[in-house]
């Protein structure tokens, strides 16, 4: 082996401890479930990039540190025709708007933090850019809904979940970032004034915030950052949808790279006349998913009247990226759904913003996983029988998209577009009804690639290059073959990794593993384990070619003996053990710390025992018969 640094040996000698403390309990896993809930990302300000150094300057650098994935991305900056025509809010150009990457962090000075990998983006710092901690864990059981902290459009951050789970992530409660992206068009109160044909309120943008009157209502947020004397009107700006025009005309639904829904016209035979209804917002292009983006908000209703008070257009749903080995769902949900548009009675009600973009890495999927990206339900008007006046009720928002870095897997999926407002209770005396529309629905793409650079940053090479850290491996027993996992650190210096086992007195190697700079997480199977103890090691080799041994994993069977399922999984109450087991074997059942919960002898010839798990939490635990470790989820 060649020479180490004492830094790069410091390292090693402790990654190794940490190791062999992880070797306490043989093959059953030891690394502790989180339970998580609320907030669990933490978001920055990006003040300046600098590409040269694949530098990102930060407001604050708090909780941030080396070796930490992290979420880039710019969440506005689309130019728009800005002329007051039907044209208004095309998007021409998405400029770097959507634009965004996974990195890692290689160190920190100041409020500078420089990345290990040239950046593949351009970005515009004043459209928004924010940086995301992903929460990271071993296991992760979710025990109270996370949820993305609101979009604050003031600061430029928020709206995004981003969860990193080595092993398995279990749904004991949502991860719900519905309404957390783009704000929908406010509600503001009308004077009464309006004016008819040829003096109507025809014009594609208003000041949303001038009352007297408001002659068009507010607009849904998106990808263009309109000025306040854009902010209403029934011109769509981009995905954002658009708001009502005086007089009482609903608001637009939003759109992702699905279209919104138009709103309602007014129909009235009297009083203020004129079908001004809002547009929908314009659907986005993702460029081969090279972009992604909030779902668009929808537009508010206009409002003069006293009988009720809207409560605007709906949110748009935020942005969910998802790593795990397991997704255990039981029946919970992950969600990214646009808000519905606020109802209206006898005034314009507003559009549903549209869903937001959903990213799943997952290898497996188990009880009952649940996925949505739907639009909102634009808002409802109810006329309330008034003599010749009726309005307009909200357009839906657009479906979100839902990305999958495999197949797309046998779960439940929602893309649905927000359904319209319905107009009840009109008076006869009215014109031809002008009814809003429901969103289009949104997009499932399978063999996804998430958008991550492998280019070596010159910046971060001339500190020198962290050695590849072992975090873990570790081998456990299936009923026919062997399992060895492991992750690597730094692993962007890896050139191979061999898995090698002990064979009488040779270490025989499995086929060579070219090592993948972005990838962390590595397994393989034995499909042929032998009757007794079975020893495992990897040697992983640097692009240096230095290389370093990891601790010996060991394994014991005993082939047509102990192996056993258990039914059902996951499980509440009670479980059923079956297989053909040693007479007088005992059954232990351990968490996932390796604690040992229970045990029982089991009489000679049973092949079949019951078990109340009525008691234990919900969570992640081991049974172990014999020499074969089962994982039980408790829901």
């Amino acid at each position: 082996m060649k020479t180490r640094s004492i830094f790069s040996m410091l390292i090693r000698k402790n990654c190794c401890f940490f190791l062999i403390q992880l070797l306490t309990f043989s093959s059953l896993p030891t690394l502790a479930q989180t339970n998580i809930s609320g907030v669990v990302n933490s978001y920055y300000k990006v003040v300046e990039i600098i590409p040269a150094k694949s530098c990102v300057r930060l407001n604050s650098v708090v909780g941030l540190a080396s070796l930490q994935k992290v979420l880039l991305i710019q969440m506005k900056g689309a130019s728009v025709i800005t002329t007051n025509t039907s044209s208004f809010g095309d998007t021409t150009s998405l400029n770097n708007a959507g634009n965004y990457e996974v990195g890692l962090i290689c160190t920190i000075h100041g409020d500078s933090v420089f990345m290990f990998h040239n950046l593949l983006n351009n970005y515009t710092v004043a459209d928004k850019v924010q940086l995301i901690k992903f929460a990271e864990y071993y296991s992760a059981n979710v025990i109270d809904t996370v949820k993305a902290a609101p979009w604050n459009n003031t600061n430029g951050t928020g709206g995004v979940i981003a969860i990193s789970v080595s092993e398995d992530l279990v749904l004991n409660a949502p991860i719900y970032a519905d309404s957390s992206g783009f704000r929908g068009g406010g509600y503001v109160l009308s004077n009464g004034t309006c004016f008819n044909a040829p003096f109507s309120a025809t014009n594609y943008f208003y000041n949303a915030s001038n009352t007297s009157p408001q002659n068009g209502s507010s607009k849904g947020e998106g990808v263009y950052d309109f000025p306040v004397s854009q902010s209403g009107g029934r011109g769509a700006p981009a995905n954002g949808g658009g708001g009502g025009n005086n007089h009482n005309n609903g608001g637009g639904g939003g759109a992702n790279l699905s279209a919104g829904g138009k709103g309602g016209g007014n129909s009235s035979s009297g009083g203020c006349t004129g079908d001004l209804h809002a547009d929908p917002g314009k659907p986005l292009k993702n460029w081969s998913g090279q972009k992604i983006f909030f779902g668009g908000a929808g537009g508010a209703g206009h409002s003069n009247g006293t009988l009720t008070i809207s409560n605007g257009g709906g949110n748009g749903g935020g942005i969910v990226f998802i790593h795990a080995t397991t997704l255990v769902g039981n029946g919970y949900k992950i969600s990214a759904n646009g808000g519905p548009g606020g109802t209206a009675v006898s005034d314009g009600a507003s559009g549903g913003g549209a869903a937001g973009s959903v990213i799943i890495d997952a290898g497996n999927y188990s009880g009952s996983v649940i996925l949505q990206a739907n639009g909102g339900k634009g808002g409802d008007e109810d006329d309330a029988g008034t003599s010749q006046r009726c309005y307009g009720a909200g357009g839906g928002g657009g479906g979100g998209v839902i990305y999958f870095t495999g197949s797309v897997p046998a779960v439940t999926i929602s893309v649905s577009g927000g359904i319209s407002g319905l107009e009840s209770a009109g008076d006869v005396a009215c014109n031809t009804s002008v009814p809003a529309a429901g969103g289009l629905t949104g997009s499932i793409i399978s063999s996804y690639s998430i958008r991550q650079s492998s280019d070596p940053a010159s910046y971060c090479i001339s500190l020198g290059p962290l050695p590849v850290s072992l975090i873990y491996f570790k081998a456990s027993a299936l009923p026919s073959s062997i399992y060895l996992q492991w992750r690597l650190g730094n692993q962007d210096q890896a050139k191979e990794i061999i898995t090698e086992k002990l064979i009488g007195d040779r270490w025989i190697s499995f086929p060579v593993i070219t090592a993948n700079p972005w990838k962390e997480y590595y397994d393989l199977t034995d499909p042929s384990p032998i009757a007794g103890i079975n020893l495992y090691r990897l040697k992983i080799i640097e692009k240096n070619n230095s290389f370093f041994y990891s601790p010996v994993q060991q394994v014991t069977i005993k082939k047509n003996h102990d192996d056993f399922s258990i039914h059902p999984n996951p499980a509440t109450d009670e479980i059923i053990i079956i297989g053909t087991f040693t007479p007088g074997i005992t059954l232990r059942l351990f968490d996932v710390s390796g604690k040992l919960l229970t045990e029982k002898k089991l009489p000679p010839g049973d092949n079949n025992t019951r078990m109340n798990i009525s008691y234990l939490t919900p969570g992640i635990y081991i049974l172990q018969m014999g020499n074969s470790n089962q994982k039980l989820f408790v829901r």
